[in-house]
Order: structure tokens, then C-alpha cells, then sequence
């Protein structure tokens, strides 16, 4: 049974969310329609939308008019790559949530017709840890970083690894993810668990040291474990034969189920070999959750001095920084400061609607 550690602060209020689909439109709410751009969204897998990309549909739902395409690369009806065509002819500007094949044509077909492009860097598109399939499309991915009309990046770590691949280009503006921590806030008692959110398929449970996690368990038999994420390839079945009692699985959860789970979770682990930021760490750390987390990527950017370091290969380290995690409370309490003081979620919806807006100045 779980131990109760610190209590903290109250509860938050229920915001709308907003459900994606393969084609939706979107009205402005920030200037009349009749003078409010048209701008044409794409974004890659999961096809509901990830949350931190749907958060960016809603920011720029408020002054454009938008329609969001989900790009699955098969095609339904007319294929992909004709449906950015159309969207691209009929739009004032694209806007691409990662650097793939949906932003080449984005780019491409913008530039053909004299049209602006926003294409946000978000890890795996730049970062080789991330995609092993990664040099196969340098190319076209240089072709983005080189003629898109605007690029943003959400890291130091994303900008740096962006700017290594083109010459010429010159800085990469970093806009960090934004961050709702009123919804997002610790409420409740503490229990002895410690949890880590990913999709579970063979690249993740590697790169994201879910193994490792679920290997350290077996070190602290009076602390639950919990693996929140969908398995997309067998790789939670896999982790199940391997875990103690102790770990629990709940595959995905809706947001705010997951909030309830980090608002009673003492510690938040993020074991991994590569972050090219880390929404649900930085989710977590509004929750009042303690992060034990690698140094790798762009963790220490989301962490800075608020957590405990681990090495994320090493079952037995993990579970050595969930135990000083549990022992010292305060540090969760650091970390809420440090995100709601360094990526609040105005800050975000700014800078985003202030790139746009300069594509037509």
C-alpha cells in the first residue's frame, strides 16, 4: 500500500479540450473574420492530436482561421500530398508541427506559390537519437531548415541540433512549450509512487528508459510503479512479463485522469537517453512531482537544479533517486516554481501568434 507523504495546494479549474480529426475548421476569435488570415495546420501521428500540438491549433484558432489536415502518409480519397497542395492554394500560410514529410511539401509547395511557412522543430525531426531512420531523410529535411519561412525550435537543445544541419541560416528562435499550471497544480496528499508517461513501442521503452524504470521496481517493493502510455507494438506486453508486482500499467489516460495521477504522485521519472524537451516532465513538475531524471537532451533545460540526477541505464540508480525523491518533498514544490516561472502558457501563445503576424509585415 502506498505511503502518504506531503500534502499540498488545491484544485483547478476544468478547461475545454478540443478533439482533432483529418480535417476541422477552425474560426478566429481574436479580429473579425472577414480580416483574419487563413492558415493551413499539419501535423503528423497520433491522429487526435498530441496535446502540446493541439494546444497550438487552439492558440492560433484564436486570431486565424485554421484548418488542420492530420497527415498519415497513405492518403484517404485524394492523397496526402494533394490535400497540403489544396491547403497550401487556399491558405495565406502553413503551419507544420514537425520538420517531416507533411513540412517538405508544406514548404515546398508555399514556396511555388508564393506563400509563407512555419515549420516548428520539435526532436525527433532534428535529433538523430531519436529517429533511426533519421539519415534516410536528411535531405529533405535540410530542404525544410533551408526555405522554410519561419522556424521555430523548442529547445536550446532542438535549436542547436537544427543549426547544425544548414549553414547560413542564422539563429533558430527557441519557443518554448507553454504550460497551464492552473490546471496543471498539486491538490492532494502524496503517495509513495513514482510514475513516467510515453507511448510504449521499441524506440521509447529504449530511448525513454521505461525498461530501466520498470527493472527498478524490484528495488523498492513498498513503492507502486506506474507506466502510463498506450503500446503500440507488443512493447507493454513485453514490460508486464518483466515487472514485479508492484508495477502497474494503465495505458493511455484521458488528460484529466492523467492529472489526477501526477497530482498524487510523489516522484516523476524521466530515465531517458535523449528529451528533445519533455511535456509530461515538465506537466509533472507543476503537479508538485520530484523529477529523477537523466541529464541527457533538453531535460536540464525543463529541470535546472529542482531534481534528482540518475543514469538511465542503471535499474538500481533509478531506484535510488526515487528513494531520496520520497525523502525530500520540497523539491517538488521547486520544481512547480520553475515551470510556471520559466514556461508559462502566455508566453507560448505570444510568441506564436507574434510569428505569424511578422510573416506579413
Amino acid at each position: 500500500m502506498a505511503g502518504t507523504l506531503s500534502p499540498l495546494a488545491d484544485g483547478h479549474p476544468e478547461r475545454r479540450d478540443v478533439p482533432g480529426g483529418q480535417v476541422q475548421s477552425r474560426e478566429g476569435q481574436g479580429k473579425p473574420i472577414s480580416r483574419a488570415k487563413k492558415g493551413f495546420f499539419s501535423y503528423l501521428a497520433p491522429r487526435e492530436m498530441a496535446t502540446f500540438v493541439r494546444r497550438d491549433l487552439d492558440i492560433l484558432s484564436t486570431r486565424f482561421r485554421m484548418v488542420a489536415h492530420f497527415y498519415s502518409g497513405r492518403g484517404r480519397g485524394l492523397p496526402d500530398i494533394l490535400r497540403i497542395l489544396w491547403g497550401v492554394l487556399t491558405s495565406d500560410f502553413s503551419f507544420s508541427w514537425f520538420g517531416y514529410h507533411q513540412a517538405y511539401w508544406a514548404v515546398r509547395f508555399s514556396q511555388l506559390l508564393g506563400r509563407r511557412s512555419i515549420v516548428v522543430l520539435g526532436g525527433f525531426d532534428v535529433c538523430e537519437e531519436e529517429d533511426p531512420h533519421f539519415h534516410r531523410r536528411i535531405a529533405e529535411l535540410q530542404y525544410i531548415l533551408r526555405n522554410a519561412s519561419c522556424l521555430l525550435a523548442v529547445s536550446r537543445r532542438v535549436q542547436a541540433k537544427a543549426e547544425a544541419l544548414i549553414e547560413g541560416r542564422g539563429k533558430i528562435p527557441v519557443v518554448y512549450h507553454g504550460f497551464d499550471s492552473v490546471r496543471f497544480r498539486p491538490t492532494t496528499p502524496k503517495l509513495a509512487m513514482a510514475v513516467t508517461v510515453a507511448y510504449l513501442d521499441e524506440n521509447s521503452v529504449r530511448r525513454k528508459g521505461i525498461e530501466t524504470f520498470v527493472r527498478a521496481a524490484r528495488f523498492l517493493p513498498d513503492v507502486e510503479f506506474v507506466v502510463v502510455g498506450e503500446s503500440l507494438d507488443g512493447s507493454g506486453e513485453r514490460l508486464k512479463a518483466i515487472a514485479t508486482p508492484n508495477v502497474r500499467f494503465t495505458g493511455k489516460l484521458p488528460e484529466a485522469d492523467l492529472i489526477r495521477v501526477l497530482q498524487q504522485t510523489a516522484v516523476y521519472v524521466q530515465a531517458s537517453l535523449h528529451e528533445a524537451f519533455g511535456c509530461s516532465l515538465a506537466e509533472a513538475m507543476l503537479c508538485g512531482c520530484v523529477p529523477v531524471a537523466s541529464g541527457y537532451g533538453a531535460i536540464p533545460e525543463v529541470v535546472g537544479d529542482t531534481g534528482i540526477s540518475v543514469r538511465p541505464e542503471d535499474p538500481k540508480d533509478v531506484a535510488r533517486g526515487i528513494r531520496e525523491g520520497m525523502t525530500t518533498p520540497g523539491l517538488g514544490l521547486a520544481a512547480r516554481e520553475r515551470i510556471v516561472r520559466l514556461f508559462p502558457a502566455e508566453n507560448r501563445q505570444r510568441a506564436l501568434l507574434a510569428s505569424v503576424e511578422r510573416l506579413f509585415k
